[in-house]
Formats: structure tokens, C-alpha cells, sequence
């Protein structure tokens, strides 16, 4: 989940580097110290006698953080490419988005881009990336920068599932813009059928367009294989069912300890929405909202448990800071990291991790579209 804003050193008091540190080594022990969590603990960690980076490592080192990130200028902005919906070249695995680092630090798939090389693979939910081009990867931004590369070129990756390890190929090709991230459609009976497979800053227009009409007809909400995005985003379409209301709670060094839907409700008739192992960070956000206010049921199954926030922070030599800052919490406390959703419903279908899924889909072909239609009628 990215943040566009961030605020350099704007709180806490000022961190003494010691006469080793460039300025630029100085300025990202103090950011460290103002925004991390945990940034106490680079007060007084010494780095000297190595190349800037490594310095700079070594401070991240010391908060025992790995999704707090070093990225040089070049990664930085292949990594905007990824997460602002911009036409890429790659393999569907979008850094942060697709592809994150699990609870136990391995690289694990969220979900897949719709349409590209890795969803038409098979990757799915949960699969473990542990060696790409036969090198092993042991950092998030390892694996992503073998995996980037100029297009028609071929890049192999291994695949651990459960117990078993496969080499999958995969060919590297220009991916177009997401754009709005909607797709709706007419279900046999009326039902507006809403996925959404991410969001920016097009997305709630999209969304209110599409509910044009909806008036005090049911809508099922889609978010499966839906691995978040903008934070902004997701709060202007939980406000499009939901008006202006607290929905999340937040914990660590975020600006607002409880963030609220914005908007006007567009939304009459009941709501079901449709979960699965993809539904992760943004889209757990607006998950948890719905159900959690009382104004709509969850059908599927449990999400991603990926719930950290974070923010960037730009070093004078170019180089970015990403930083985690804080996580996500449901109103009552109840943790959204590394637990995820659990469905009112659960419906297990393993074809629901592969997408693009048709909308408006087939209930008789999709049980956890057939279920939410049921439960729209309850």
C-alpha cells in the first residue's frame, strides 16, 4: 500500500549523527528516527568506512524491518511505474503490489496483473519466489530488480507451493496502463456485479459512475485478486456505500490515528462482497469497512493479511527511503496484518486465483458469485 505524501523529518526531536555520517547518511538516520516505529533504534548505531548505501543499510538493519526499503534513483522510479498504474514492461509481478515479502520474510505472491505473463502461468496467492534465474533472492528488492529486464526477454523463476518446487518461464512484455480499475456488469436478475482489481486515483469516479442507476437495487462488490494501492482511493469508493464516516484505525507514525470514507453514498439496496486470498491491503481496507459498519456481508474466502502503510522519503542524492510507518486496524483493534478477513460465508473455489474473471460472471460457473447472489436475497 503506497503513500504519495510524506513529511521529512517533521516530528520528534533532532537526531545527532555521529562526525562519520555524510548529509545524506545523516538525513536518513533522521528520517528513520522520525517516521519508523521502531526509529529509536537508530540513534546510535555506528556506520562508517563504507560506500553511502551500505551505510545506509546499516541503519535499516538495525530495525529488524525488512519492507522498509533503500531504493536508488532507478529503482524508485520503476517502482512509481509499478504502483501508479503507468504502462511497464514485465512479467505481472508488480513490486509491492504482486509481489511482497510474507510474515516468515520470504517473497510471496499477493496476486497477479491481470491478463500477464505470470497470471497466464498459474502463479496464485501465496506461491513462494525463492530463486529467480536460478540465483537466490533474499530481499524483496533483489527479486524485483531480476525480474525487471528489456522485453521479449525470458526470466525463470522458482516456485515453491506447499511442499513441491517448480521452474516457471516466463516472457517479458510490455504491460499497458491499468487505467480506473473497474470493470461492472448486469447479472441475470438486476445485480450490478463491481470488481475492482486495484486503485487509483480514477477509481472512485469509475466506481460512482458505474452505480449510476444502482438506486435501491443489490450490488456484489468483487474484490477478489484485488492487491490494493492508493489509500486515497479506497476511502473515496468505501464512501460511495457508506458516506462520510470512521472506518480504520491506524498504528504507528501515521498523520491520523483513524481514517474516514469521503463522499456521498450512491448505494440503496444491499451488498455482498466477494473475498479470496488476493484481497489484500487497500482492498482489505474497504472490505473491512463495509462489514464492519453493518452495510454488507463478506463471501469467499480469508484475505491476504497485508496491511502495512507506507511512505516515501526522498535523500538529496536522489535516492528514496520507502518506509513502513504504520499498519492498519479494524475499528475495534482486531489486527488485519498477518490475519486478514475471515468471511461471513466461506466458499472455497480454486479458480477465483486466476485472473481476469469474467463481469459480469456466470454464477452456475463461479460458487462464490453464486453464493453472494444468494445472500443478496436473504
Amino acid at each position: 500500500m503506497a503513500s504519495a505524501c510524506v513529511l521529512v523529518g517533521c516530528a520528534g526531536a533532532p537526531v545527532h549523527s555521529p562526525p562519520a555520517d555524510d548529509l545524506v547518511v545523516a538525513q536518513a538516520r533522521e528520517v528513520l528516527a522520525t517516521q519508523h516505529p521502531q526509529g529509536t533504534r537508530v540513534a546510535a548505531v555506528a556506520v562508517t568506512g563504507a560506500p553511502r548505501a551500505e551505510r545506509i543499510e546499516g541503519l535499516l538493519a538495525a530495525l529488524g524491518d525488512p519492507s522498509t526499503r533503500l531504493l536508488s534513483p532507478a529503482e524508485w522510479t520503476a517502482f512509481l511505474a509499478d504502483v501508479s498504474d503507468q504502462a511497464t514492461v514485465g512479467v505481472g509481478l508488480r513490486e509491492l503490489l504482486d509481489l511482497d515479502l510474507g510474515r516468515d520474510g520470504r517473497l510471496v505472491v499477493i496476486t497477479t496483473l491481470p491478463g500477464g505473463p505470470a497470471a497466464r502461468a498459474g502463479l496464485a496467492p501465496g506461491d513462494v519466489v525463492e530463486r529467480v534465474d536460478g540465483q537466490p533472492v533474499r530481499t524483496l528488492g533483489e527479486a524485483v530488480a531480476r525480474l525487471r529486464g528489456p522485453e521479449g526477454a525470458e526470466v525463470r523463476l522458482d516456485v515453491r507451493r506447499g511442499g513441491e518446487v517448480r521452474t516457471v518461464a516466463l516472457r517479458r512484455e510490455a504491460l499497458p496502463a491499468a487505467g480506473s480499475h473497474v470493470r461492472a456488469g448486469r447479472l441475470e436478475g438486476g445485480a450490478l456485479h463491481l470488481a475492482l482489481d486495484g486503485f487509483s486515483a480514477d477509481t472512485a469516479p469509475a466506481v460512482e459512475r458505474a452505480l449510476e442507476g444502482a438506486g435501491d437495487g443489490p450490488v456484489v462488490l468483487d474484490l477478489r485478486n484485488n492487491p490494493g494501492g492508493a489509500v486515497d482511493a479506497a476511502l473515496a469508493v468505501a464512501g460511495l456505500f457508506l458516506g462520510e464516516r470512521d472506518v480504520i484505525r491506524t498504528v504507528g507514525k501515521l498523520d491520523a490515528p483513524v481514517l474516514r470514507s469521503v463522499g456521498t453514498s450512491r448505494v440503496r439496496g444491499s451488498v455482498v462482497v466477494v473475498t479470496n486470498a488476493g484481497t489484500a491491503s487497500a482492498a482489505e481496507l474497504l472490505a473491512a469497512a463495509l462489514r464492519d459498519s453493518g452495510r454488507a456481508r463478506l463471501v469467499g474466502e480469508s484475505t491476504a493479511g497485508k496491511a502495512l502503510v507506507h511512505a516515501p522519503a526522498k535523500l538529496d542524492d536522489g535516492s528514496v527511503l520507502l518506509i513502513s510507518v504504520g499498519r492498519l486496524v479494524r475499528m475495534d483493534g482486531t489486527e488485519i496484518l498477518g490475519r486478514g478477513l475471515e468471511p461471513d460465508e466461506r466458499v472455497s473455489w480454486a479458480g477465483s486465483i486466476h485472473p481476469p474473471l469474467p463481469v459480469p460472471g456466470g454464477p452456475g460457473a463461479d460458487p462464490q458469485l453464486g453464493a453472494a447472489i444468494a445472500a443478496l436475497r436473504r
